[in-house]
Order: structure tokens, then C-alpha cells, then sequence
């Protein structure tokens, strides 16, 4: 019988030479063999099937819980082109394809800054500025600040930027979002404000040290 190495399999079998080391360390390769630290295949081994199975594709009676689909969310009016797997060349079909709304709106936006007409995606996001959901507000507040550069707006630019930050910090239904504290820096930790110049002499009278970190 003669044989291969896993380099070779890896090669035509389109994946990489570890995923055929795995497939051999699991069994599932017939025939497949270790010499020392490497593995050699069967010259007519036949690739092993994906495990990686869609759930479309489960068995009848898989029992394994079904994968879990992203929810629909606020987060749909986010720069929807951008983040929409159509095929190439087909964008603007795309775009005219979704339902009435603030989403198809973005879309439309983006694809004519996308085509180079800036002015005409200033024009389509600016009424979105006022919209109610905060992903289309957010994505109309970046499109007119890029639209903006192009078309040498340098203050409307820096006015959409400036709403788009407040629209971050400022989510909907809830408070400014809490920044951490700032640490204090690395002198201030290495200096020791109590009596004794030892952080392990440090009195108790000494009140949370930066330096000992003892109350």
C-alpha cells in the first residue's frame, strides 16, 4: 500500500495539514498511520466527512440543541449594507429590496456614498437624524460626517461626529454610560504617603495606601 504524507492529503483535500493530523488522531481516516511524531495516509483515502453540521442538515433524531440565530434587534438599522451578505454587483438590487423603513433608508444612503455621490447620501441621511431608532440615527450621523468630508463640510462633519459620540454615550432607555475610574498612575502607586518609609511598616493610623493598598 502506498502512502502519503499528511502535507499531501491537506493539499487535496483543500484544508490544512493540522485539521488532517486531527482527522488521523480521531480515527477517522481508514488506514492512516503514525511514524514517529508525523502521520501518513492511504494514497486513495477518501476525505472524511464535516462534522460541522447545519442544523438543515441534522439527523432526524439529533438530539443536540439547535444554534442559536442573532436576534432582531435596534441593531438591524446599523449601516445595513455594509453588514448584508449580498453577492457582488448586486448592492443596489439589495437595497430596493427591503421593506419600507428606516433600514431600507440607511441602505440607500450608504449605497450612494458607496457609488461616490456624496451629496446625494448627505441628502437621503440627513432627515434620519431625527429618527426614533438609534441605529439609523447613528448610522445617519456617520454617513453625513463622511459625506461631509468629501464634499469639503469640514464643521457639518464635526457636527454629525459630535452626535454620533453623544447618541453612544446616551443609549436609549437608560442613563450616560459609567466610565471606569482612572487608575492612578504608576508614580502615584509606587509612592507611599505613610509615616514609616516600609509599606510592610505602614501604621494602622495610615488610610488606603496606594502604595501598601492597606486601610
Amino acid at each position: 500500500m502506498e502512502f502519503i504524507s499528511a502535507a499531501e492529503a491537506a493539499r487535496r483535500w483543500h484544508v490544512t495539514p493540522r485539521a488532517v493530523q486531527l482527522m488521523c488522531a480521531q480515527g477517522r481516516v481508514s488506514g492512516a498511520e503514525r511514524v514517529g511524531r508525523a502521520w501518513r495516509v492511504p494514497e486513495g483515502a477518501v476525505k472524511p466527512a464535516d462534522l460541522r453540521r447545519s442544523r438543515n442538515d441534522a439527523a432526524p433524531g439529533d438530539e443536540r440543541p439547535p444554534v442559536p440565530r442573532r436576534r432582531q434587534g435596534s441593531c438591524d438599522t446599523l449601516m445595513p449594507l455594509m453588514n448584508a451578505p449580498f453577492a457582488p454587483g448586486h448592492a443596489r438590487e439589495y437595497a430596493e429590496s427591503l421593506p419600507e423603513g428606516p433600514r431600507r433608508d440607511v441602505a440607500l444612503a450608504e449605497l450612494a456614498y458607496f457609488t461616490g455621490d456624496a451629496a446625494q447620501a448627505a441628502a437621503l441621511a440627513r432627515p434620519l437624524l431625527a429618527s426614533e431608532d438609534a441605529g439609523a440615527r447613528l448610522s445617519a450621523c456617520l454617513i453625513c460626517a463622511y459625506a461631509s468630508l468629501a464634499l469639503d463640510r469640514i464643521n457639518d462633519a464635526r457636527s454629525a461626529l459630535a452626535r454620533a459620540r453623544a447618541g453612544i454615550e446616551k443609549p436609549i432607555g437608560g442613563s450616560p454610560l459609567r466610565r471606569p475610574p482612572r487608575r492612578p498612575s504608576w508614580r502615584a502607586r509606587r509612592a507611599c504617603f505613610c509615616t514609616s518609609s516600609s509599606p510592610r511598616a505602614c501604621r494602622p493610623q495610615a488610610r488606603r495606601c496606594p502604595s501598601c493598598r492597606r486601610a
